[in-house]
């Protein structure tokens, strides 16, 4: 109380963000260190051939020499040029310095472009997209929302991660091959968790999908979730780049866009166990080279059902789930049945992810440094609610899905399996087990696998059809009706003509306290005027003032006769 008597009003407190536990930084400096010394030894034991900047090499030497782009094979697999003409003029730098300059650049930058992917990750774990306080690495990564930890990764921790997701299989593929699978995710995770308003958001992923074709998908995902600026700067990016390679490369890009597309055999056989796409699944399992309409009917259908699930999965400023503008009142996640799980960008950026990684003729595994990005997204969900559903899920009555189970009557909500945390180990172990260079594939051993090693050949597809599956299950418990609380009888008027307020209490097993709603307390200073108006069906209605009168309520509630005039 101040000096003049008044009540100081009670501020509510921000949530600080939760810090990952990390040591100083110069612990983990030297784990990193040790994690590249370890990469390093591997190298000299077994070569580091890095046989994709070979190949970036000889289209970059093409484009200097004016050579024939698309005529060419080298190394020992006799690899030919599978970029656009575009690409090509961007590895020309790369055929100018000497090879062992070459690698080392391309070693160093990957390690670099791993550490940033890892703090986009984190921060597009926010459904505002924004960035979080100073003093960490690119601002911060952090996120406070319903569905997910808040989380704040500074540079050590960061560092600590990037030691760690080394090992993952996909990146350290794409590492030890001198790929830019890196740098293409890090690209396209920033465009696509800059805010909407961003100026030319999407050209940098129409840039990418110009260099490899795959990332144009996003572009379908941000038409989809209302984004069409967005959308139509990502087609500008795209022609933009078309019409550089057009200019520089003439003849070369009439002959990709006309003909070296749609030759998925110049990139390499769909059946071996090297390719973690659909096709490749597709193509052991049946023990044909060509699984044909057998994998382009079930691929039409994950095409279309997953950019439903990406853009079902997507919450952004302004919007509730799937994109649609909000109503009056209605908080940011919720669908239009009035489902309040919060979801941010990050979920839908990985569902797009995985479907086009499915659905691509040929995704190597390399191709598959998404995971990243999708154990980030694991790891940033709250075990009490899934940032995947809302209400009427697998959480209880009314309330956010519970991933931890079903609250029994009375009983703490999210008690039970930390779903999160289990799936963030399996993705993790998945990624991390190397099962598929485990299996028998020297010729044409990868068409004839037994039944059990078929899992183990194919575990990313495998993977990433089962968690799709998951949360087309927890989107599609969103449309389920949540039960409403019995609303009470209303007040009765009594012999004097005042009303008397004889009604029963709601069970307590909701959390209510007097009546109203936790959530209600909390606002404005624990007074809820949208509560006291009725604001929901499942909300008790506000108490009758004394002194009612008796057109005030129904006729059958009247007792005695002060009631009627």
């Amino acid at each position: 109380m101040t000096g003049s008597g008044a009540v100081r009003p009670r501020t509510r407190l921000r949530p600080r963000p939760s810090r990952l536990p990390y040591p100083s930084l110069t612990t983990a400096l030297l784990l990193l260190a040790a994690s590249l010394g370890v990469f390093a030894a591997l190298a000299a034991v077994q070569g580091l051939p890095m046989d994709d900047i070979r190949v970036y090499r000889a289209e970059g030497a093409a484009v200097w020499h004016g050579t024939d782009l698309y005529g060419f094979t080298v190394t020992e697999w006799d690899l030919p040029a599978t970029y656009p003409p575009f690409a090509a003029l961007l590895f020309v730098p790369v055929a100018l310095v000497p090879l062992t300059v070459a690698k080392g650049a391309f070693v160093a930058g990957n390690v670099a472009l791993l550490a940033w992917l890892i703090t986009l990750s984190l921060r597009a774990a926010r459904p505002d997209g924004a960035s979080g306080s100073s003093g960490t690495a690119s601002g911060a990564a952090s996120g406070t929302v319903a569905g997910a930890v808040s989380v704040a990764a500074p540079l050590p921790a960061v560092v600590c991660l990037t030691a760690a997701a080394l090992w993952l299989e996909p990146v350290f593929q794409t590492v030890a091959f001198g790929q830019i699978n890196l740098l293409l995710a890090c690209l396209v995770l920033w465009d696509m968790g800059r805010p909407d308003g961003a100026r030319a958001k999407g050209f940098a992923l129409g840039l990418a999908a110009g260099v490899k074709l795959t990332p144009a998908l996003f572009a379908v995902h941000l038409l989809l979730t209302g984004r069409l600026r967005a959308a139509c700067w990502a087609a500008a990016g795209f022609a933009a780049s078309a019409a550089v390679g057009a200019c520089a490369l003439p003849g070369a890009s009439v002959e990709f866009w006309t003909r070296r597309m749609f030759e998925t055999a110049r990139v390499g056989k769909a059946w071996i166990v090297d390719n973690q796409s659909l096709q490749g699944l597709a193509a052991r399992l049946l023990h044909e080279t060509e699984p044909g309409g057998l994998w382009l009917a079930p691929t039409l259908v994950l095409a279309v059902g997953g950019m439903w699930l990406a853009r079902r999965v997507t919450v952004r400023p302004g919007t509730g789930a799937g994109g649609e503008p909000l109503e009056p009142g209605r908080p940011p996640g919720s669908s239009r049945s009035g489902a309040a799980g919060e979801r941010g960008e990050l979920w839908g950026i990985v569902v797009t992810a995985l479907v086009a990684l499915l659905v691509s003729p040929i995704s190597w595994s390399h191709h598959w440094v998404w995971c990243v990005p999708l154990l980030a997204a694991l790891a940033t969900t709250r075990s009490g609610t899934t940032a995947l559903a809302g209400r009427g899920g697998p959480g209880g009555r009314g309330g956010p899905a519970e991933w931890g189970g079903p609250a029994g009557p009375g009983g703490p909500a999210g008690r039970g399996v930390p779903w999160p945390r289990v799936a963030l180990g399996c993705v993790a172990v998945v990624f991390t087990a190397r099962t598929l260079w485990l299996v028998p594939k020297e010729g044409d051993l990868d068409l004839r696998l037994d039944w059990w090693q078929q899992p183990l050949a194919s575990p990313y597809p495998l993977l990433a059809l089962a968690l799709l599956g998951v949360a087309a299950g927890y989107v599609s418990a969103e449309h389920r009706p949540a039960a409403l609380t019995p609303r009470v009888p209303p007040a009765r008027i009594d012999g004097d003509g005042h009303a008397k307020d004889d009604r029963t209490a709601p069970p307590a097993a909701d959390g209510r306290k007097g009546g109203r709603r936790p959530e209600c307390e909390e606002a404005r200073g624990g007074r809820c005027a949208k509560h006291d108006a009725g604001h929901s069906a499942d909300r008790d209605p506000a108490p009758g003032a004394r002194g009612a009168r008796a057109r005030d309520v129904p006729d059958h509630d009247v007792g005695g006769d002060g009631g009627r005039s």
